[in-house]
Parts: C-alpha cells; structure tokens; sequence
C-alpha cells in the first residue's frame, strides 16, 4: 500500500512542477519581479548585469517568445535564368562578368556613396559616444554618408570636451571631413536642445568646415522621430556633476541627484504639417549649400511627411522601424508603439507609386546585404544603419568597421549579380517574392508559393 501512495504523491508533486514551470514560462513573473526590485530603473531594458553605457541595445521584444511581427526575412531574392543585362555586361567588358563588376555607388539624399548604406545618426549616448571616431574615420575612408546624431554638441560639447573621455562634436565632424576623398557626405542632426545653443548656424559659419559646404558635402537632418521610441525624445545617463550646466536646457529626473549618473531627457519637438513646410522653407533660405534630411519613427502619417518633403525640396527621408535601436529607450516603447521595418518599406512603395523621386531610406534590425539588396528591390534609395557600425567598431576599432563594410559590399554585389544585374540602380520589385502570403499581398510583390 505504502508504495502505491508514494507513486501518487509523486505523480500528484509532478502535476504541481508542472503547474509552477507552467506558469513561470507563460506569465512574466521575471519581469515583474524585476520591477518590484528597481522600480522605475526597470522601464528600460538593462537588467541587473548589463547597464547604461555597456549595453548595445534594441527592440529585445522581438524575441519574447516567437517574434511578434514580420520581418524583412519573410523577402527572398528571385535570380533568373535568362539574364539581358548580363549579357549586355559581357559586349560592355568583352568577357564574362563576374559579382565584382556591379556598381555599387549610388546617389542618396544630395551625395554620392561607395554603397546605398548611411550611418545612422547616434546621438551622445555613452556607447555611441566612445565608438564615434572609429566609425566617422571608416566611413569617411570608405566613401558612405555619415550622421551625427543629436545632443552631441550640447552635452559633449562643440569643440572642447564637455565630459572626460568622450571626443567633442567637432572632433567628430572633423575625424570624417578630414578622411573623405571623392565620396560621402556628413549629415548632422539636431535636436531641439542643440537648437538652442544654434548648432546648425554654428557649423555653417564654422570655417574650418566651410570648405566641405562648398563641396556640398554637409547636410542638416530634421528629427521627428526614431524607431525604438517614436514620439518620444532622446535620454542618456549623464554624471551628476554635468547637470547644474544642463539644468537650463533640459529635463533630469530629481529623485537621482543623489546617484553617480542622472537621467537626462530632450523633448520629441513639435510638427504640423505647416511647420515642417515652414521648416524645410527656412532651411533652404538660411542654409542654401546645405542638403535637408529627415529623420522619422514608424509614424502612421509617414507618407504624408515624404509628401511634404518632397514638394518642399527636401533631400532625402528616413524611416526607422520599430526594430530600431538606441542608447536607451523604454521596454514598453520598443513593444508597442510604431510598426515593423518591413511596413515601413511598403510605405516607401506606396511613395514609389505616386511617383516620388526624394531619396528614401529604410532602417530597423538591417545589417547584411541582402538586407540593402531586398530593401533597394522594394523601392528604396539606401538602407540606414547605426548598431552594426557600433558593434564592429567595439569588435575591432576602425578596422572593424572597415572590415564590416568591405563584408556588405561583397554581399550586395554577389546578390545583384546573381539577379543578373550589374548596376544597384537597376534592382528592382521584379526580383524580389516572399515566403509569406499576407507580406506578399502587403508589398504587391509576388507569394512563392501561389500555384
């Protein structure tokens, strides 16, 4: 008898591991454990581990269980058999081409690069912050459009350093122009904060940059959003004695002056469709030699933003989905607000039908080749990337860096070669299909397996 009740005892114990692993596994009990420990600190993705300045992060949401949306994987490249342009290639060369005959410069938003890739902007976060002259010396060398992103000037300073360690804005304006050759072109973005202190005007009468505006190398990028928090404005962690020099400027959290570093937040700035027009007016006025770009979250009027921009004159749009990354961003943000990258394309697609020709960039989680080549096949002008540039530059310096572009430029020229093309301008919707029904309806592109 004693044995018979053991083995339902442990049956019954079983049943109930199973019940605590169940619920463990399928509730967010981590989570809220997490924030009954850190409290507000646990609105932002770092853990107990990992903290600011040391972690490179993005929308860590995507991995919560499967992923929650579709991504620009469900996109597949279709190669021909019959190849036109090959051939036309081959009476061009006197010989059979290979992948490292494609052309890869491209004309984005006012410059000519190497690749149809940009720097994204990355502001004055810490990882950013240490990174950015490794990165502006190997794009610079390598020919592709650079950005600087906001707060640079204000909280690192503009040509001497504001906080130890970490190189002013001009030094990294000047690691880029001064490494430039015949390619490439520098953006610079500004926040409403850097506002205040004129930093466009600052640059445009700098004259050690003047030469570079008149090569037409220099471009100013309105932002109105980004990928991993739309509508809501730029936050970094700054040294408590850094904050009295702010105070003016922006908003700290109060309950932390206490601790080494404080939580410093910019504002998103404020648009109307009057106000952008009226933006991009007083930009071509005020800095003629300059070309505007800007800079969007996956923003549900984003059509109307590339519309504007477009009538207006702009130079170029970007759009950054939701898979978007920052220094630091909220966890509920990175869930829930904006849509993914690959909605943001269809919206570059929808623009391509109404016939713009403003350059248009996409971003979001994209970091090899076929990424750019997809991109580029459904309408793009060039991919827009921040965290694979940060993450070689950790890996390895400037080299790193190098070594990651020369890696995306082999990539995108074996890819457009083996769609028998050799020139990226002549990708197009033609070559591209998805593995997915509902993606295939949504881009208007072909479903692989329809009968």
């Amino acid at each position: 008898m004693l044995p018979a009740r053991l083995a339902v005892l442990f049956k019954g114990l079983t049943y109930l591991f199973r019940g605590v692993k169940e619920f463990l596994s399928d509730y967010p009990v981590g989570e809220i454990a997490y924030r009954a420990l850190r409290g507000k600190e646990s609105v932002y993705p770092f853990g107990l581990l990992s903290s600011y300045g040391s972690a490179v992060l993005g929308a860590g949401a995507f991995y919560k269980g499967t992923p929650r949306f579709k991504t620009l994987d469900t996109v597949v490249l279709m190669p021909p058999a019959f190849t036109p342009k090959r051939l036309e290639k081959a009476a061009e060369l006197l010989r059979e081409p290979i992948f490292m005959d494609v052309r890869t410069e491209s004309e984005i938003g006012g410059f000519i690069s190497s690749l149809p890739v940009a720097v994204g902007s990355m502001g004055s976060t810490h990882i950013a912050s240490k990174t950015a002259i490794d990165i502006a010396k190997a794009a610079a060398k390598a020919g592709i459009v650079y950005a600087i992103g906001e707060n640079v000037a204000t909280v690192r300073g503009y040509a001497k350093r504001a906080t130890r360690g970490h190189p002013a804005f001009k030094e990294r304006l000047m690691a880029y122009l001064t490494n430039i050759d015949k390619r490439g072109g520098i953006i610079i973005q500004q926040s409403v904060e850097d506002a205040y202190d004129e930093l466009w005007n600052r640059v445009y009468s700098d004259k050690d940059v003047e030469p570079y505006i008149e090569e037409g190398r220099i471009g100013f990028e309105i932002k109105i959003g980004q990928g991993a928090k739309p509508g809501l404005g730029g936050v970094i962690k700054i040294p408590r004695e850094q904050v009295e020099k702010l105070r003016a400027k922006y908003k700290f959290d109060e309950s932390e002056l206490g601790k080494k570093f404080i939580t410093r937040y910019s504002v998103p700035g404020t648009f109307t469709a009057e106000i952008l027009a009226g933006t991009i007016r007083f930009m071509k006025t005020a800095y003629p030699r300059a070309r505007i770009w800007i800079k969007l979250g996956p923003f549900r009027d984003a059509l109307d933003v590339i519309r504007i921009a477009d009538e207006e004159g702009a130079s170029a749009v970007v759009i950054d989905g939701k898979e978007g990354g920052t220094g630091m961003a909220p966890t509920a943000a990175m869930k829930d607000l904006g849509y993914p990258t690959l909605v943001g394309l269809k919206i570059i697609r929808k623009a391509r039908a109404e016939g713009r020709k403003i350059s248009l960039l996409i971003a979001g989680r994209l970091y090899d080749g076929g990424h750019v080549v997809k991109s580029l096949a459904l309408g793009a002008s060039a991919v827009y990337m921040a965290r694979p540039f940060l993450i070689a530059a950790l890996a390895r310096g400037s080299k790193g860096v190098e070594n990651y572009i020369e890696s995306l430029r082999v990539e995108i020229q074996m890819l457009t070669s083996a769609l028998g093309k050799y020139d990226v301008a002549d990708v197009g919707p033609e070559d591209v299909a998805s593995l997915d029904r509902d993606v295939a309806e949504m881009l208007q592109i072909p479903y692989v397996y329809a009968p």
